[in-house]
Parts: structure tokens; C-alpha cells; sequence
């Protein structure tokens, strides 16, 4: 599996309904024509991606979407909010299997460490405080454009604000230790014979 930046190149890879969603973006001023495609061109042109795809192959597994905390009105409008402004803000994520909580956190942690190599302070996100137990195994609740409180604490986040149900969550990329990721599959490698000097 591996995980691909998603950028002007690659939005084709989000599903059609992702690629119109102006959910969080309502409020850009933006010039004529599509807001939606006119926001991805400013997160590009601040961090070099909005989000990241999941493969495995050729066959996309899912996505999460995100972006600077300025580039996303509608969270200055929710409860629990306004995100920080030293923050790059968790917006959507959306898994074809949404019970395999390791591909969210797969994505996570590579936006993470993309972002700490950026330089940017801090990642957050809004949750709804109580869910159901049958949804603890999924990171997004898809119908609400929310996370699940327990998948971000599991990842190091930590509530910041409360506001009746929602709460707005953090993990400030200090704390992040970004390292190459290694695969399996090298691990299981005979190392070849050592070559002698003639």
C-alpha cells in the first residue's frame, strides 16, 4: 500500500461526489468559476497537497482531505471552533471499507509527517463527543463531516475545546517524530553475498 499526495494531478482519484463538495469551503472568496477547484489550487499553492489517497496497486482504498486552517470558513462557524490559525485542519476522509481504521491511520500518519516537514504547527479536527460503539472501529462519521473522538486520541490528538457534542481536537507536530517508512518485504530479504576486492 502506499500513499499518494492529491493535488491537481491526482484529484480524478477522489470519487465524483468528493470532487464537487464545497461543504467546508463555503465562504472562500474566490474569483469566477468552481470554488471547489479554485480551493484545491490555494492548498496546493500553501502546503503542495489538500489531502492523500490510499492504493493498494492501482485500486484506490480511500482518501483524507485537509488544509490550512484560513482555507476552510465553515470550521470558524462550528461549534468548538475557530481552528488555530497555526493549524493545517482535517476536513473529510472517506474509506470504501469503513471499518478499516488502519487505513485512516495510515493516512494520518503521512499527512502528519508531510506536514511536520513542512513546518506547519499543528493538525486539528472537530469530533462529536459520543458515538455509537458499533462506529469505534471508523475514524469518520461520514454523514456529519466529523471524526470519532477515540480513532483521534488513539493517534495523539487532544481536545482543546468543547462545545456541547463537538469538540475540536489537536496534535501539535513538535511532538511528531517523522521517520522513513520501511516495508515489510525488505525485512524478509536475504542480503546477497559480499562481493571480494580481485
Amino acid at each position: 500500500m502506499r500513499a499518494l499526495d492529491l493535488s491537481s494531478a491526482t484529484r480524478d482519484l477522489l470519487a465524483p461526489v468528493c470532487r464537487s463538495c464545497t461543504w467546508w469551503q463555503t465562504g472562500v472568496p474566490c474569483g469566477p468559476g468552481d470554488a471547489r477547484l479554485w480551493w484545491e489550487r490555494a492548498v496546493e499553492d500553501e502546503a503542495g497537497f489538500f489531502g492523500k489517497a490510499l492504493l493498494d496497486g492501482d485500486a484506490v482504498i480511500g482518501w483524507l482531505q485537509g488544509a490550512p486552517a484560513w482555507l476552510v470558513p465553515r470550521a470558524r462557524r462550528l461549534p468548538a471552533g475557530p481552528p488555530s490559525a497555526d493549524a493545517w485542519l482535517l476536513t473529510c476522509a472517506y474509506l470504501y471499507d469503513e471499518e478499516y481504521l488502519g487505513g485512516f491511520q495510515h493516512l494520518l500518519l503521512d499527512i502528519a509527517a508531510a506536514l511536520k516537514n513542512r513546518r506547519v504547527g499543528a493538525l486539528e479536527a472537530f469530533a462529536r463527543r459520543r458515538t455509537r460503539a458499533e462506529g469505534a472501529l471508523r475514524g469518520y462519521l461520514r454523514d456529519q463531516n466529523l471524526f470519532h473522538p477515540e480513532v483521534l486520541e488513539g493517534a495523539g490528538f487532544r481536545a482543546v475545546c468543547v462545545s456541547g457534542e463537538v469538540a475540536r481536537y489537536r496534535l501539535d507536530l513538535a511532538t511528531v517524530v517523522a521517520v522513513p517508512r520501511y516495508s515489510r518485504v525488505l525485512e524478509s530479504v536475504e542480503p546477497g553475498a559480499a562481493v571480494q576486492p580481485v
